[in-house]
Order: structure tokens, then sequence, then C-alpha cells
């Protein structure tokens, strides 16, 4: 057994190094375009906590994964002309420092401000590169201007200079393991030894040449020193103090390296200026180039690469150019090959419609560009049918190595002899027919499509035949599987199983998948695991399961933690798991207790949606997957299969107190001490996931406030706690990812709010002993003061009593005159608009329920329970008040409002609707009745003068328009009052347009008005009359 896994695992790196020379990194953008940065990232560090620092043109800032918080330097300083940092750097003990234009500070990580170090010498000191060693009881900083170097002990604060042994500017800073001093410089590379408290005279390395400029320099665990140059590449020095030069290769042989860091054990990742990254496996000495491309997806932003870091938890970050970029080194397990990025022996397209494995290559349908097989050494090896025209969707490898493809137009056959395209056809069934699915059982090959399921036969193609029959209601074929005497057939809806005769093609039953949910699906694949177990995928129900007798059947979705339920594809089962592709990313799901790992999810599945079926698994074991961008692989051997939880932190604690003053708490203590009375005390924190933050859920309790857990998002990362009594108090934060599964590692902070010194045990007895002699007291007291009071009181009650009667009486009447002044026109003594609006919808339920009663009991609704709106409005009346004046306007008012009331009667509403202008409700009369109705007014207004005084009559006119509520019986709750008034004023600009001193009405909406004609009414009232029932004044 365990020779057989150091094979298996052997032959997993072999696979890992191959498929790596055509794999694409993604590097993880997590800074917006919009961000407050400028300028490129100098330098990068990360703190105890793992939160990230970043140095630019415009200052040090915080990044949390969420958000960017710039470090200040101390109010004393003056803020038109404050220090340039230069250098960001990390000592020992984690203390984080900055090398800036006016000397070195400290950074205070809880207030995010830089603290002086208040030594005058250091303080002249421009600062551009740094190095740390640990000694003793005491910490070095060997800091470094453009040519000069200085010896830092942070313990006593002494400062002295190292000489140089020449005039040299200095580029690069390292300290090895043993305490030696390595400097790069313009004219080659020194070091110094640390002796008895101070760095020894600078020596020259003679084994590098002579005007090598050291640009950058790192020490790798393994003990090596890597040495960057600026124009001959690298050289790594060996711990038996050998020299060898790494010369780099292609475009970048002769780049600027600006920096190195350790990727993996024996793999670097060098940063040039202008020509990208260059990877560099120690062991075998072979180079990878990385540059930008467009057209990559999570590309290189930038071929300048200002500073790299990798951080504790594997990410490398780069600066690269005014952006920022993350490469995760973890999961080697994962990789990703795109198209369409016009590579050598790349692929030529980006999209994979469908791929098959053969025993040494891949077989890839690319685009348009035909069948591609592709080797995880040399990638693009041959092409075959690239007259396919069309894009290749369907792929089948028999067990003899025969390849069976189909496009849009055509279905063939590529025989392992030659890979000559044969079409496959025959008089029942063309070979122009699209072909979905394949499948081989004994010599007979089936073929399934639009147009049902075909028996194939290459000895009798002539006896090609579609067998499946009219029982099967959606023949559709969309997946198809043998196995045994059996087929399993997928459809465009539902699932179904063809038994044979034993070693014969006639089928003996055809029988469907004894699921109901599964029958209403889109069938996209299907396999048989090694427990005879079938597992069959769908386009949006996610993954059906049976169990070994295949009888009984299990639903896997999103609920479970599959990633998305349009399942496209199946590769395979590989390491007691089936591996599924879906249109959000890669999932393996557990053979035996069913339980989904998400394994490509996020940001990571770019090649998302896969397609359908193109899946497959590697005799290698690898699991392939092709999607919208290429291929996605994943080698379940070198998957990091156990997350490491995240460092759950909080970014900022503040408290604001009884006086309104807001400060931040020191996180680093065990408990934190709140003063009395505290307004707010509010927590922001974050789990430091740099790749997908916006994944995490979070939960938090309060013990001793709240025992139960409240949810929030990525996006509310806060906890603010209000009016807090005194107290110990413990607050608990954890996060998931599903919101199913909470990670253990919970962040948990204690604290204790102060009591007030009138909170205190003691002050609370001093007030009960105070309380009980001021009420026994107060008692005394009171009783006599009582008995005096008692009979002033009731003599002054019998008083008061009289008064409040006569003054709640004048009360009340002013209560009535108020109101009823609130609902009437001052001038003319109507009621107005609010009249209307108080009581106009009892009258309209009254009418809803006699129609709703009438469609009950299924008869037609008569017309005498109708409202008629009737808008008057005087003709000509701005004459009137130019010529006359408005008192004798008002007069015409006051007598057209006595006139109308002798056409309404008194439980009619009778408002002045505004202006000239009055509206009339009439109630429980018939639409049919109101012109009747419209002519009295009509012949009231215009049949007599309107006297004015004794020397003045006036001849006075109105027009009138009116319509009934409802507008339409059929639809009778479509319409409200205020579309009644709207027809009704549009009835009364109708009477307008006729000359005035008229009137017109609305009757009713046809009643073959559709829906569409009653919203058009609704929205343009004064588009009625193009499809109601009009009635307008005959001519005199």
């Amino acid at each position: 057994m365990t020779t057989l896994l150091m094979i298996c695992s052997a032959f997993c790196y072999a696979q890992k190094t191959a498929w790596d020379n055509l794999a694409h990194p993604l590097f993880y953008a997590p800074l917006s375009a919009s961000s407050a940065i400028e300028g490129p990232i100098d330098s990068i560090v990360e703190d105890k906590q793992g939160l990230m620092w970043f140095t630019t043109s415009n200052g040090l800032w915080r990044w949390d994964s969420h958000f960017l918080t710039k470090v200040s330097f101390p109010s004393t300083l003056n803020s038109a002309a404050l220090p340039q940092i230069q250098h960001t750097f990390k000592d020992h003990q984690n203390r984080i420092w900055a090398g800036t234009s006016e000397g070195l500070f400290l950074l205070d990580q809880m207030r995010s401000e830089l603290t002086p170090v208040e030594v005058q010498k250091v303080s002249d000191i421009s600062i551009q590169n740094a190095a740390t060693v640990s000694v003793a009881n005491s910490e070095i900083l060997v800091l470094a201007e453009d040519r000069k170097l200085f010896q830092f002990d942070i313990l006593s604060k002494q400062l002295s200079s190292i000489p140089l042994p020449t005039s040299m500017r200095i580029y690069a800073l390292c300290i090895d393991d043993k305490n030696t001093l390595w400097v790069g410089a313009e004219n080659g590379l020194y070091y110094a030894t640390y002796d008895h408290g101070v760095f020894g005279v600078l020596q020259k390395v003679n084994a590098l040449p002579n005007d090598a400029r050291i640009t950058t320099l790192k020490h790798l665990s393994s003990g090596q020193l890597i040495i960057g140059t600026a124009r001959d590449g690298l050289f790594v020095k060996h711990q038996n103090k050998q020299y060898e030069h790494i010369e780099l290769q292609g475009n970048a042989q002769s780049a600027w390296v600006y920096n190195v860091v350790e990727k993996t054990d024996n793999t670097l990742i060098i940063g040039t200026f202008g020509h990208g990254l260059v990877e560099i496996d120690l062991a075998n000495r072979t180079q990878r180039h990385i540059q930008s491309n467009r057209l990559q997806p999570l590309g290189l932003l930038d071929d300048n690469i200002w500073s790299m870091y990798k951080d504790s938890r594997g990410l490398v970050w780069i600066g690269a150019g005014n952006s920022l970029n993350i490469l995760d080194s973890r999961n080697t397990g994962i990789k990703h090959i795109f198209g369409g990025l016009d590579e050598p022996n790349g692929l030529p397209e980006r999209k994979v419609h469908s791929v098959a494995a053969l025993p040494d290559s891949l077989v890839i349908a690319n685009g348009q560009a035909g069948l591609i097989q592709v080797s995880s050494e040399n990638g693009v090896q041959k092409v075959w049918w690239p007259s396919s025209k069309d894009p290749i969707e369907t792929l089948f490898i028999n067990k003899q190595g025969d390849l069976f493809a189909s496009s849009n137009f055509a279905t063939v056959s590529l025989p392992t002899i030659n890979r000559v395209p044969q079409p496959i056809g025959s008089r029942e069934r063309s070979a122009n027919t699209f072909t979905g699915a394949f499948a081989q059982r004994n010599k007979t090959l089936w073929l399934g499509g639009t147009d049902g399921l075909w028996r194939h036969s290459h000895a009798a193609p002539d006896e090609t035949k579609q067998i499946l029959d009219s029982s099967i209601p959606d023949r559709r074929i969309s997946a198809l599987l043998t196995d045994g005497d059996d087929l399993w057939v997928g459809t465009w809806q539902g699932l179904y199983k063809l038994t044979f005769e034993k070693n014969s093609d006639s089928v003996v039953s055809i029988t469907s998948a004894k699921h109901p949910p599964l029958q209403q699906q889109f069938i996209s694949d299907i396999l048989i695991d090694s427990l005879n177990q079938v597992w069959v995928t769908t386009s949006g129900a996610g993954v059906f399961v049976s169990d070994a007798s295949q009888q009984s059947w299990k639903q896997i979705t999103h609920l479970d933690n599959l990633p998305g339920n349009s399942v496209d594809a199946i590769a395979g089962e590989s390491h007691n798991r089936i591996w599924v592709g879906t249109s959000r990313g890669i999932a393996a799901i557990n053979i035996d207790d069913k339980k989904v790992n998400p394994v490509v999810v996020g940001k990571q599945a770019v090649n998302t949606p896969y397609a359908r079926g193109a899946a497959t698994k590697t005799s290698g074991q690898a699991l392939v997957f092709g999607g919208n961008n290429g291929l996605t692989i994943v080698q379940p051997l070198l998957l990091d299969t156990i997350s490491p939880p995240l460092s759950l932190v909080f970014t900022t604690i503040n408290v604001v107190t009884q006086h309104d003053i807001q400060h931040r708490v020191d996180t680093s203590t065990e408990i934190l001490t709140i003063e009395p009375l505290p307004k707010r005390l509010s927590f922001e924190f974050a789990a430091l996931d740099y790749i997908s933050p916006e994944s995490i859920h979070y939960r938090y309790r309060v013990v001793g406030q709240e025992e139960m857990w409240t949810e929030l998002d990525a996006n509310h990362r806060s906890i603010t706690l209000t009016r807090l009594d005194p107290g110990n108090y413990e607050l608990d934060i954890e996060y998931s990812y599903d919101r199913t599964n909470w990670y253990p590692n919970t962040l948990t902070q204690r604290f204790r709010v102060l009591p007030a010194w009138y909170q205190t045990p003691t002050a609370d007895v001093i007030a009960l002993i105070v309380f009980a002699f001021a009420i026994y007291f107060l008692h005394k007291l009171g009783l006599r003061h009582h008995r005096y009071r008692q009979r002033i009181l009731e003599q002054k009650v019998a008083e008061r009593t009289s008064e409040l009667v006569a003054a709640n009486q004048k009360l009340s009447e002013q209560a009535v005159a108020l109101e009823k002044a609130s609902l009437t026109d001052a001038l003319t003594g109507l009621n107005n608009r609010r009249f209307l609006f108080q009581n106009i919808k009892r009258d309209l339920l009254k009418i809803q329920r006699y129609y709703n009663d009438c469609e009950d009991k299924n008869t037609r609704p008569n017309c005498e329970n109708d409202l008629l709106f009737f808008i008057i409005d005087l003709d000509h009346f701005k004459r009137i008040n130019d010529a006359h004046g408005h008192q004798v306007g008002d007069t015409v008012l006051i007598e057209t409002q006595q006139r109308l009331r002798r056409v309404f009667r008194d439980t009619d509403y009778l408002i002045r609707w505004g202006g000239e202008e009055f509206l009339a409700v009439a109630h429980n009369s018939s639409r049919h009745d109101a012109h009747y109705l419209a002519e009295r007014v009509v012949t009231i207004i215009n049949n007599a003068k309107f006297r004015i005084n004794e020397q003045t009559a006036l001849k006075v006119s109105c027009s009138v328009g009116f319509a009934p509520y409802p507008l339409q019986q059929q639809h009778y709750d479509f319409f409200d009052w205020h579309t009644t008034v709207a027809v009704a004023d549009a009835a009364l600009y109708e009477s307008k347009s006729r000359g005035r001193d008229t009137w017109t009405g609305v009757l009713s909406i046809k009643e073959h008005a559709s829906e569409n004609s009653l919203s058009f009414i609704k929205q343009q009232p004064s588009r009625i009359f193009d499809f109601a029932e009009s009635i307008v004044r005959p001519k005199p």
C-alpha cells in the first residue's frame, strides 16, 4: 500500500509539473479602480493579526479585506509638509516601522498613527531601505540612505554609522540567519558580520561581476541567498558559499530585477520592471515568464512590479503598476488553461464546448477550431476535423479509442487509426443531423438527439432505427450511459432505463425513474459509481443520486452547499467522490454520505458556466472541465482539502462616553474596561479572506445581554451596543461561508462597564435609608397639611365644577363650528374638497358592495345606484371679474350656489371645486337620467339674469360635463373616483369646445373595451370619447 501511494504521489507530481507548463495563474485584484491610493505600491507588510499595510506615494494604508484606512502622522507635525514614507518594514517582534524622508517612525496599529523616533540624528536620515536583526535583549535596525548606512539599537536608542568602503549607491539590504548583513550596491555585493553589538567592516564579494548592480536580496528558508541584479539576472549563494548564476530567459533576459519572493520550497517569483514576473524552479532550473495580458481573465494588471510580499497565509501580494494583485500559491491542485490568448501551443479560442480524455492527452472542442489534441507536456499537438465549420458540442470515446463527435449539422466518427472524419448516417437518419449524446453497447452505437434515440451498426448502417415509442412523453435525448444489459437515457424531461435481452439489442422494457421531481428535469449527464449508485445532473434542480438498488433517489441542491442548481457535467469518480461542474463552480460529492465540498467557487471559478457534458477524467485521475474561457483542471491529491481558519480580528473598537467624546479602545488587553455610562460601544471586525471577502457571513452574540446569535453579511461588519448597564460582558463572533457550517475559531472580546458613583452597592444602601426617612417625614407633614387642604379644596371644587361645565359647553360649540368651517367654502357656504375626501369613500364602498352582491348572485346590476359626478364651470367668468370687479364676481358665485341648490337634493354633495368651478355628486341616480339634471343646471343658470344691484343685471351661462361611477359595470372596480372626475372634466372641456352654454356627458365605457384600453383611459382620461358612449345637448 505504501509503495502504491508513493507511485500515485509521484505520478500526480509529474502531472502537476506538466500541467503547470500550460496553466495560467490567477491574479486577484482586491482594490477597486477608484481606491484612494495614488501611485505605485512601494512596499507591503503584514502585521501580527494578518492585516496588510501598503506604502504608496500618498501615505501608508491599512487593508482589512474590505476597506482602506490611511495612517496619520502626529498632529504636532506641519500638515502642509509631512514626511514622505519611502519604506515600510517589520521587525522580529512584529512591530511595523516606516522609514521616511525625515527619519524613522513606529506605527501605532491601534490608532493607525505613526509615532516618530525621538532621536535627533535618526530624524535627520532619509531612510530608503532597512533590515532588522534580533540580538540578546534588543533589536537592531540597519537603515540605509542613498549613500549612507546606519545601525540603530531600539532599546538603547543608540545610532551609529556603518562605514562604506567606497562611495556607492545602496539598493538592497538583507540580514541572514547567521546575522550577516548583505548590502546590494551599484558596484556589487558587500557583507559584514555582527559581533559584540556592531556590524564589522563591509567586504566585497568578488565572485560576482565587478559592474553588477545588485537591486534586491532575499534570504530563503533553505539558507540560500538570492541576489537580483539590474541586467545580469540572478545569482544564488549556496550554503557552501558557492555562487551560481541564473540567466533570465526570453524577453526578461536583461530585465531589472526589482524584488524576489519564495512562492514555495525551491520556487521563486521574480518581479521585474517592465517585463512582469518570472517563476523559477530552483530544483530543475526551469523558468516561466508571466506578463500582463488584457485578454486573460484575472491576469497580471501591469508589467512594472514595484513590490512583492508573501504573507503568513501563502498569498503573494504584488504591487503591479498603480494597482495591486494577489497570487494564491497555496492550492496547487486547481489549474486554469485559458484560450484565445495568442500563445504558442495554447488553445486558439476561449470557449471549450466539449472535452474527452485519451490515455495520454485530451481532445478538446475549442470554439470553431475543430478538435484539438492537447498534451499536458506540449500543449496543442494536432487538430482533427478542422472543416467542422460549426462548434463541436458532443464528444465520445469508446473503449477501442475511436472518437465520435457532432456539431450542429454533422455527426462523424474519427477512428483510432487515422482520425479522419467519417460521416455517420443512413437512409433513416442523415449524417447532417446533430447528435447530443453517444453510447456504445457491444458493437452497437447508440445516437441520441432531438430526433430521438437511434440504434446504429457500422456493419449494417441501413438498419439504423429510431427505437423509442410514443410511451415516452419527450423523446429529445440529452444524455446516454450503458451499464451491462441496460442503457440509461436522459431526455429533455426525465430519465429512462432500457433493458435488453442478453447479448442482443432487442429492448425488453423501458422504465422511467420512479421519482416525480426528476421526471420533470432536463438531464445533462449520467454516471454510475463504484457503489452502483446512479448519479444524474439536471439543468435546474441540482443532482439526483439513487441508492445501490436504484429504487430511491436523493436530491442535492444549493441548500446542501452545491454551487448552483444548474449542473452541466460529471467529470467522473475519483477518490471516493463524484466531481461535477455547475453554472457557478466545481464541487466534489462524497459517494457515501453525499456531503458536498465546493472546490472551485467564487472568483476562482473563472471558466463558468461550464459547458454541458464538457467534463472528463484523465488516466492520471485529474478532473477536467471545459467552460467559457478554457479549461479548469482539478488534481485531487494536490488539493488543499483542509482550509486553515481565517484570522478573525477587530479592526476598530470605539466608545462614545457620556460627554459625547469618542475615542478608540486598546484591543490588546484581554478585558476592556469601559468608563461609566457609555452612550455607544461599537466594534468593527473582519475575517481576513483577501480573495473572496464578499462571500463571508458573520454572527455574534453578547453574553450577559443577549444569548441569541445575530447574523450579519460581509457589508455590515459592525456591532453597536448602546446604553450598557454596569457589568461584565462577552462578545463572541463567528464566520461561515454557507451560513450552515460555522468555523470554531470564535473571536471573543470580554469587557466590563464600570458603574457611576450612584450605581454602586454603597450608593444603593444610602439611597434606601434616605428614602425611608424622607417617606416617614413627608408622611407626617402630609397628614397635617392634607386635613387643611381638604377643606379648602372641597370649596374650590364646587366653584370650579360649575365653571368647567360652562367652559366645556362653550368649547363643544366652538369645536363644532371649527369642524364645519374646515369643510365649508367661506364665500359660498358650500362644502369644499376636504368634505368630499372625507365622505366619498363611504359612498364608493356602498356601490362596490352592491356590485359585489350582483356578481355573487350572477345578476345584472341596474343603473339606479350610480354616483353621478357633474363639473359645472361658469362661462367667461374672467370677463365678469375684469369688467365689473371681483366683488361682482363674488356675488355671481353666491347667486350660482343658490340656483344650484334648487337643482340638486339635500342628500347630494354640492362642492365649490375651485374658482368658478362647482362639483355636484348625485346619489342613487341613474346614469341614463343624468342629462336631465345637466339640462336643469344649464337652464337655471342662463334662464334669468343675475341681479347684481338695482342698476346692473348680468347674463351668465355655464358649461357642464358629467360622468357616472362606475365608468364600466363589467369592471366596476377598475377606475377610482379620481378618474371619474377626470372623465367628467374631459366632458366639460368638450362642452367648452362646442361653444359653451351646453352640457356633455359620458354614460359608460363600451363593453368590448380591452384591459389595455381601460389602462390607456386611466392614463389619459381626455381620450375617453374614443372608447365610451357619450351624450351631448342637442342644439336649439
